[in-house]
Order: C-alpha cells, then structure tokens, then sequence
C-alpha cells in the first residue's frame, strides 16, 4: 500500500491492524499452552507479517514506532513477562532481532543477493 506522499503510514496502519488481532489471541494461549508452542507460533504467524511486507523499505520511516511498541507487546505476552521487563532480553529469549535491527539486517540481505546476482561467472 502505497500513499502519494511515500509515508508509508498506510501500509504500516495495515501492518499494524494485521498485528493487532494476535495480542488476544496470545494472551488467552498464554495460560494454555508451553512457551515453545508459543514461540513457534509467534514465529509463524507474526514474525512473518513483519519481513514479507516490506521491511526493508518501511521500516526506515517515522511512524515504525507504534509497531515496534506493538511488538514488544506480543513479546512480553507470549514470554509472560511483566509491562517493565527489559526489552533487550525479550528479543534475546526468542532469538531474533527489534525491528531496527531487522530492517538494517533485511537490507544486507538484500544487498547481498543483488550482489551475487550480478557477479560474473
């Protein structure tokens, strides 16, 4: 989804709402099932939503904000940890990366696939 002004807030509003609906979803699993289950549900239903949709492109804007917090959120619930628990050992106890760190890392890749393309054989 793009705006005429290249904002990007269109898309990250959809991206966002996308997100939204699985902050109840974990809170009601939470209780029911393992941390790993948990953890392999995160990484297929939201982590996935975060990379296929153009990272590598929205996530240098401004509004990337609200879906860091976002984010952070369904960390914090599928880990049950408490609102102030360290963000830095949330990422950490599911072995991935904020969604700054993803986006400079989503670039590299990028950039090192266009490289390999066009290498000489």
């Amino acid at each position: 989804m793009i705006d005429y002004r290249l904002t990007w807030k269109t898309h990250i509003d959809y991206v966002y709402s996308k997100l939204l609906k699985f902050t109840g979803i974990f809170y009601k699993l939470r209780s029911r099932l393992h941390s790993d289950v948990l953890k392999q549900i995160y990484f297929a239903f939201v982590y996935p939503v975060l990379l296929y949709i153009g990272i590598e492109i929205y996530a240098n804007k401004n509004h990337i904000n609200r879906l860091m917090i976002l984010n952070n959120k369904i960390l914090r619930i599928t880990q049950n940890k408490p609102l102030r628990y360290n963000v830095t050992e949330l990422y950490k106890n599911f072995n991935t990366l904020p969604l700054p760190e993803l986006h400079k890392f989503q670039l590299l890749c990028l950039v090192h696939k266009i490289n390999i393309s066009i290498l000489p054989l």
